[in-house]
């Protein structure tokens, strides 16, 4: 980890780096770049005004105000496995020219201010995150457009095969062992680069959906750079996919009858390094602060999920049946809860809750710092999960006559509802100037162009059901 540009040029010269590389997330969350030469102006540039670049191509500004630069964050440099020369990559901010103030739709800077604010409030000097990452891989996807037409077709690894002897069904990979696990060693070589990189691997493992789909799960990891994992986590499975000849989604829902794919975050919030959500003698090992902040989550839920579940496909995994929350309670061990308490997290070190809604089509800084917040507004506010009507729920709720289960409060099912709720309640992601209004008008405006594309595009399926109509 380096401190100064100082301590980063002079490991850079002793390993021989041939080139530097910038990275910094989009409006949306993918990663953009940019390669200079590693030599001392490059260096000099660095240190001083950083590299220009156009924000306006990336959704990070408006045209009339396109000018901005990018600036590495120092301890977030590595040596990128990827490149075939000696490249030394950074994580970077994008900032004013003039000010050097970050761009107010800057992600990596959202975070950092949520963080910020969380210290300010007094409430913690330590939020820890750690997404899971599901993900399916496939032995390739072939995406056609061609006159009038249009369709995919995803094609599983064991297609390939000329037995069926091996071949899971829909749900049935759960931790499968070889040869049902065709994929460990692509696993194993995500995992591999990702250790060396320092990203805190807990472990891997087939997931439930048969057709190929994996889980990595990470240890606990303070906020800000709990996003950067996750741009990482995403960044090195699809170029060790690219290395493979294999192709990897992260898509919520990419196969119908199929588990889909999320991103829950365990998270926990500390101070002068005592865990805040444990108490031995509260519900589940919880404490009052840690019921509060999972109240704001669920009484927020409804808006969060427009940053947490972005995209039209996210509320295609959000369906009854499957284990993908679509009522907002809290429940230790359960499943279908949208927050679950983890049982096997019994001391003040491992106590923890789990969000279970996002999935990876979020931007990762703004899903941890959208949490965050609404979590800091229960608190704030002292709400009661139970006087909300928001839990404890320790049943499966799949098993209840439809009448009891529209006591429980619904989440969005589609994301109009998330982004309606979003404009009507954003005052908790607002406060202290962590998001801003025009953040919020800005990704409203964003997400319903995503869907209105989609709307007035057929699918394929349709074809199937209407044509001879």
């Amino acid at each position: 980890m380096f401190h100064t540009m100082q301590e980063a040029r002079q490991f850079a010269e002793k390993q021989h780096v041939r080139w530097i590389d910038l990275k910094f997330s989009d409006f949306a969350g993918t990663w953009r770049h940019v390669t200079l030469p590693a030599d001392r102006r490059s260096w000099e540039l660095l240190e001083s005004s950083g590299v220009g670049f156009d924000a306006s191509s990336v959704g990070l500004m408006p045209l009339e105000k396109a000018d901005m630069v990018v600036k590495a964050v120092w301890h977030t440099g590595f040596i990128d496995p990827f490149f075939p020369e000696k490249t030394m990559s950074f994580i970077c901010e994008a900032r004013d020219i003039a000010t050097d103030e970050p761009s107010p739709l800057d992600p990596r800077a959202c975070a950092v201010r949520a963080m910020e604010y969380a210290r300010k409030s007094g409430i913690c000097d330590e939020a820890l995150f750690a997404p899971e990452y599901e993900f399916y891989v496939f032995d390739h996807m072939t995406q056609f457009s061609e006159g009038l037409g249009n369709g995919y077709q995803l094609t599983p690894l064991y297609d390939l095969e000329s037995s069926d002897e091996n071949r899971p069904g829909p749900h049935g990979g759960y931790h499968a062992a070889p040869p049902v696990d065709r994929i460990l060693e692509y696993r194993n070589a995500v995992c591999r680069v990702l250790v060396d990189l320092g990203v805190p691997v807990h472990y891997h493992h087939h997931e439930v959906g048969g057709a190929g789909q994996s889980e990595i799960e990470v240890r606990l990891t303070p906020l800000v750079r709990a996003a950067d994992h996750a741009m990482l986590v995403k960044y090195v499975c699809r170029q060790v996919a690219r290395q493979q000849g294999v192709s990897v989604t992260f898509m919520p829902k990419p196969l119908y009858r199929h588990p889909g794919s999320g991103m829950h975050c365990h998270q926990t919030l500390h101070k002068n390094g005592q865990n805040l959500f444990y108490d031995a003698e509260g519900y589940a090992g919880l404490s009052v602060t840690a019921l509060q902040y999972v109240a704001g989550i669920l009484d927020n839920g409804s808006a969060l999920l427009a940053l947490t579940n972005p995209s039209v496909n996210s509320y295609k995994r959000l369906v009854p049946g499957y284990e993908a929350p679509t009522k907002a309670f809290f429940s230790p061990g359960n499943r279908s809860a949208a927050v679950r308490i983890p049982t096997y997290a019994k001391s003040a070190t491992e106590q923890r809750i789990e969000f279970r809604t996002p999935d990876a089509t979020c931007n990762p800084y703004f899903l941890v710092a959208g949490q965050l917040m609404a979590g800091l507004e229960g608190i704030r506010s002292g709400k009661d999960p139970k006087a909300l009507g928001l839990g404890p729920v320790e049943e499966n709720i799949f098993s209840w006559p439809p009448e009891r289960l529209a006591t429980l409060r619904s989440l969005p099912t589609q994301l109009d509802q998330a982004l309606g709720a979003l404009e009507g309640n954003h005052a908790f992601l607002t406060a202290g100037g962590v998001f801003s209004e025009h953040f919020i008008q800005s990704w409203v405006k964003t997400k319903r162009k995503d869907e209105e594309r989609l709307i007035g595009n057929p699918h394929p399926l349709e074809v199937e059901m209407y044509y001879g109509f």
